[in-house]
């Protein structure tokens, strides 16, 4: 049974009753299928480079993303995390420790929810972290 777009959900001027049972069943499926897509269990893919990352500025806001988790690489420096632009030392919102802080590894955040942009200070030198954002 083909799904209804969202515009064609809207098209259908709201009165359930008025429908046609075949477009009534249709419009649940949609409806279903729309609510399994924004639901948290629903599967999340990455589109995110692998590997050690060294830019301050870490991503850019993003309407789609659900979930990231942001690790610090660095053994024996912080690195601090601002959920916008322009992270620094003294202006920040979060501090990731480094490996010999935190112990057996470094630490890591995992958010949900939030979409704006994401940046990252050192305290010295050039950040060492991985990065993934899942959609």
């Amino acid at each position: 049974m083909p799904v209804l777009t969202p515009q064609e959900l809207a098209d259908t001027g709201g009165c359930f009753d008025c429908m046609l049972p075949v477009l009534q069943q249709t419009m649940l499926l949609s409806l279903l299928q729309q609510i399994q897509v924004a639901s948290t269990d629903a599967a999340r893919v990455t589109t995110s480079p692998g590997g050690l990352l060294t830019a301050t500025a870490t991503a850019a806001a993003n309407p789609g993303r659900r979930r990231f988790v942001i690790q610090n690489q660095k053994t024996t420096e912080h690195l601090h995390l601002k959920f916008g632009t322009g992270c620094t030392t003294t202006d920040y919102h979060y501090v990731l420790l480094s490996a010999a802080t935190a112990g057996a590894g470094a630490t890591s955040l995992t958010f949900e929810g939030y979409t704006g942009a994401i940046s990252v200070a050192p305290v010295a030198g050039s950040p060492s972290y991985t990065f993934a954002e899942f959609v």
